[in-house]
């Protein structure tokens, strides 16, 4: 049976530092047939962006080095590849992105702006 989920089959790259992504959310993507692929920041800043293999839409860390930040919103761009910021946990001091966890409702707003309807090539 096909999922209805718009992330099933979808390849995500997470650009982050060590230890962004626990076993949870890792698992709640799944459960949504997406596959998860993470990426070190610091790969990214050594080697580039065109290192990384191809995907159909990133997650980056906004805790990850300004340098590997800039190199990736540029080569996802160039590529129209759709991508969104997010952190581990909300807080007061970070208001960009999106909060990356197990919970449904964080999950949806994700897919939501990579994949849905008018969901433009980045964020």
């Amino acid at each position: 049976m096909k999922s209805l989920s718009p992330a099933a089959g979808k390849k995500i790259v997470i650009i982050s530092e060590p230890g962004f992504l626990s076993d949870g959310i890792k698992k709640a993507w799944a459960a949504r047939q997406a596959v998860i692929v993470t990426s070190s920041a610091d790969m990214v800043a050594m080697h580039g962006p065109k290192e990384t293999f191809a995907c159909d839409a990133a997650i980056i860390d906004v805790t990850i080095p300004d340098e590997a930040m800039l190199a990736m919103n540029e080569w996802l761009e160039t590529r129209r590849i759709p991508f969104v910021f997010a952190q581990v946990h909300p807080a007061e001091t970070l208001s960009a992105g999106f909060v990356l966890s197990d919970r449904a409702a964080d999950i949806d707003a994700i897919v939501e702006a990579l994949f849905g309807l008018g969901a433009g090539y980045y964020h």
